[in-house]
């Protein structure tokens, strides 16, 4: 009887472990969304098929402006943009990287291609771009957040999440942000005593 409970509890145990995680973790993915508000512009115009038509007419004008110069990393990232708005994250994988063969210190390209690679649970390319972006910019609080984030809930590597976690937060100082990185690292210090 003593053991049944004892399953039990531990069954019950790992089950509030789990939704608190994934309910930590949605919470900390959500502001990384944030990266991408950029969304590009459809006139003010309503109306979904205008929308949608408006934005196949840009993409189809900008990967034009791509083939015409290849060199031009504005018109590189505003293509990737639109092809992540598009549904289309391999293409926009393909012209961050391009954009990278560039200029691989563009910051912003690095932070939203591992955020792609992220979201597609390709963890491995993700920590690479992360690592070479802080170690050019030590000092870039969305790299170490991301970092955090994918060290914890993608490759459950706690005590790296932490360490990344609690150097945003040296980083950041304060904000919701640093709050929500409090929080992980607390169910992160939890998890890893489990």
């Amino acid at each position: 009887m003593f053991i049944r409970k004892s399953v039990k509890r531990n069954k019950f145990r790992r089950f509030i472990f789990i939704t608190v995680t994934v309910l930590i973790a949605i919470g900390l993915v959500i502001p990384l969304a944030g990266l991408f508000q950029r969304q590009p512009g459809n006139s003010g115009v309503t109306g979904d098929d205008y929308a949608t038509q408006t934005l196949q007419e840009q993409l189809a004008s900008l990967e034009e402006r791509a083939l015409t110069n290849p060199g031009d990393k504005n018109v590189l990232l505003e293509l990737a943009e639109t092809y992540i708005y598009t549904a289309q994250q391999e293409q926009a994988i393909k012209t961050y990287e391009q954009v990278l063969a560039l200029d691989p210190g563009d910051a912003e390209a690095r932070i939203n291609l591992a955020t792609l690679y992220y979201y597609s649970s390709q963890y491995d390319p993700a920590i690479g771009h992360l690592q070479d972006l802080i170690q050019r910019d030590p000092g870039n609080k969305s790299a170490h957040y991301l970092y955090g984030i994918i060290l914890g809930t993608g490759k459950q590597d706690y005590a790296g999440a932490i360490q990344e976690m609690e150097t945003f937060i040296s980083l950041a100082g304060e904000g919701m942000e640093v709050e929500k990185a409090r929080q992980a690292i607390e169910e992160w210090k939890k998890a890893s005593d489990q």
